[in-house]
């Protein structure tokens, strides 16, 4: 039969992280893709995407190469020659070498503020296992079936229940004061706590074409569990209402493993394999996706379709399915990950994620920090521009373009009519800069930034660019208005 790839689409006194139905947040207050697997019922809502066909009938003659796509065929480029993009057996592949792959290419040599081309056949991503998704997919159901049901992001939306502070702190304003800046504080809690960290942005420019989501503005924030203590809690989402910046609304939303089997599911918090909380430097939300990088692996998507309500928040300690209770550290919200992109071809971080929703086609584009060096690479992953998904060739996907970005502590990358902006940290004494280039440009033009600046995100109908700011007392989530080179 034809196999068809699917994606769907506390009680303490930590600072910072109150019992979840509490709106205020004091300090004081308690509390790592794409697979062939059967296809869902049209009712469930997910895209799907063909990848492997039926099996040719052997009373139908089909010749591979005379330039008819019949059949099994996934291209017919009149030949049967490989590496063309269409393989001796008519099937879809990157004009790229076979992986294993020769990395001389994979880097180059430039001097600071020069972007500089590199090979993007350098780099790939690994579809994961059928069996594996398909197997994930119902323990994720059965995951749902056991929490208080199933919410959509809309549902969240509607159910926010923390108040952000309007404007920004006064040094990082003192910082953008050339600039028409916008943005907001976390409460008090979220703004000092010491163990929560935030990374990764993605807005509802990203989520969907026309910007809004639910007709609502929104920005997700990913904040990673920063402890030695073993396990970690992982990663938090925090999804706000910034429609009006002057009354921000948000709530946190835990990322979790699932574990288990669909008779005895279980779940825990997203780690690394070093048992770290996932660094999760970078996220993108598209539809009921939500990309999430893993500085090791590669990225890992999470199923925003199938939010789980968990009904028990009273214990922020507690996680997972067990003693007649379902908790997920004191969050009244899970998002469970669904399957991974494994990082293949020459060696490549995945230290931050973004969306270039303005390309044909729309690609994700991911980074690596490197320190002092200023040889990261930023690499671009296109997606189908009507699911959303990878462009998934014969089990792979391959780099469509990268980059040496000729900056140190590169934090975030976003591509936007065609221009690179970079984010990093510490560039004067404490300060962040926004670096502002494309190929072939030259010197990238510089733009002051926030100190702790962290990944980015665009806002297309505003034309700002945001970012989080990750430090403790200064953590403002800030935009400005994108300057072009």
């Amino acid at each position: 039969m034809a196999a068809t790839v699917v994606f769907l689409g506390g009680c303490s006194s930590e600072l910072g992280e109150p019992r979840d139905g509490s709106a205020t947040g004091d300090a004081t207050t308690a509390g790592d893709a794409m697979v062939a697997v059967d296809a869902m019922a049209p009712d469930d809502g997910f895209a799907a995407l063909d990848l492997a066909m039926e099996p040719r009938d052997s009373g139908t003659p089909i010749e591979c190469g005379d330039g008819v796509v019949e059949g099994d065929e996934e291209c017919d480029d009149g030949n049967t020659t490989n590496g063309d993009e269409c393989s001796s057996e008519c099937r879809r592949t990157y004009a790229c070498p076979a992986l294993p792959v020769e990395c001389d290419g994979a880097t180059a040599t430039t001097s600071e503020h020069h972007l500089a081309e590199v090979d993007g056949c350098s780099f790939a991503l690994l579809a994961p296992d059928a069996a594996d998704v398909a197997e994930r997919r119902a323990l994720i159901a059965a995951l749902v079936e056991r929490s208080a049901g199933r919410r959509s992001i809309g549902d969240v939306l509607g159910d926010l229940n923390r108040q952000g502070r309007a404007g920004i702190g006064d040094d990082n304003a003192y910082r953008l004061r050339n600039h028409e800046f916008r943005g907001f504080r976390w409460n008090t809690g979220d703004e000092a706590v010491s163990y929560w960290y935030p990374q990764g942005i993605t807005s509802s420019s990203d989520a969907a074409a026309a910007g809004v989501v639910d007709g609502r503005n929104a920005l997700m924030v990913s904040w990673y569990h920063r402890t030695e203590e073993r396990p970690t809690k992982g990663v938090r989402i925090s999804l706000a209402d910034i429609t009006n910046l002057a009354d921000v609304d948000y709530r946190h939303l835990l990322l979790v493993q699932p574990t288990g089997t669909p008779a005895a599911p279980d779940f825990g918090p997203v780690e690394s394999g070093s048992g770290n909380a996932l660094h999760a430097g970078g996220i993108v939300w598209w539809g009921d996706l939500l990309y999430v990088a893993d500085t090791g692996g590669g990225i890992r998507v999470f199923d925003l379709g199938n939010i789980m309500r968990v009904p028990n928040v009273d214990d922020a300690d507690r996680v997972g399915i067990g003693s007649g209770r379902f908790d997920a550290h004191g969050y009244r919200y899970a998002v469970p990950e669904l399957m991974r992109f494994r990082r293949a071809g020459c060696s490549l971080r995945f230290s931050f994620l973004a969306l270039d929703r303005s390309s044909s086609p729309p690609a994700l584009v991911s980074g690596e920090y490197a320190t002092p060096d200023i040889d990261g690479r930023i690499a671009i992953w296109d997606l189908d521009p009507e699911t959303g998904l990878p462009d998934v060739r014969s089990g792979e996907v391959r780099a469509s373009a990268a980059y040496v970005g000729g900056q140190s502590r590169m934090q975030g990358a976003v591509r936007y009519e065609g221009n690179v902006y970079i984010s990093s940290s510490s560039q004067y004494e404490r300060w962040g800069r926004l670096y502002r280039t494309r190929p072939g440009f030259g010197e990238s033009s510089i733009t002051a930034w926030v100190y702790g600046a962290e990944d980015l995100t665009i806002d297309r109908a505003s034309d700002t660019i945001w970012t989080p700011a990750e430090h403790p007392g200064d953590r403002d989530t800030v935009g400005i208005p994108i300057r072009r080179p």
